[in-house]
């Protein structure tokens, strides 16, 4: 928790230069948050279609019925969604980086809130279910699930200085490095 409130601590210190909401389309910012909820979501379903794993829905929850293969593939599966949207998220900030594009820039922008938004919901809320992510994961691992989201929020910290503040040239390739060695250790575990 401490790394939290210190990153959060760091965020507030800078000016918010890189984005100004007042600027944007909020039905815009809308369509790219519900596409990174989406695509979290078929993050998971990618991920067990291709292991050949049976899904199925409990509400609005996406659930494996028959997920017996092992903690290999549980944390594959688990982690798809936060797999899935450090993907999109990168294509996200990819195109902000390019000349604006008006209304493309806002749903890119909507994107990167949208996956700010699900990390900051496994972090205070989401942990604690049952059946959801950071439960998957800390199962699969043997972890206490402090330690998993703790190991979340590093990308979506320097996601949100690079979103919300001026960070030094080096925060971009940090947060691609955490995401880019987070999927490979998903796979190679």
């Amino acid at each position: 928790m401490k790394t939290i409130a210190l990153g959060f601590l760091l965020l507030i210190s800078v000016p918010a230069s890189a984005w100004d909401i007042r600027a944007s389309d909020p039905n815009n910012l809308l369509l790219g948050g519900v596409g990174m909820v989406l695509w979290h979501e078929l993050g998971h379903i990618g991920i067990a279609r291709t292991l050949d794993i049976d899904t199925d829905y409990d509400g609005v929850t996406i659930v494996y019925p028959d997920l017996t293969r092992g903690s290999k593939d549980q944390l594959r599966v688990a982690s798809g969604g936060f797999q899935a949207q450090w993907l999109l998220s990168e294509l996200a900030f990819h195109h902000l980086d390019q000349a604006d594009n008006g209304a493309y820039n806002d749903i890119a922008t909507g994107a990167i809130l949208g996956h700010l938004a699900i990390t900051a919901s496994y972090l205070a809320v989401l942990k604690n279910e049952e059946d959801g992510d950071i439960a998957g994961m800390a199962n699969a691992l043997g972890w206490n699930r402090n330690d998993v989201v703790l190991l979340l929020a590093i990308p979506a910290i320097l996601d949100t200085w690079r979103l919300f503040g001026n960070p030094p040239h080096w925060v971009p390739r940090l947060s691609q490095v955490s995401k880019g060695l987070g999927v490979t250790w998903v796979w190679s575990w």
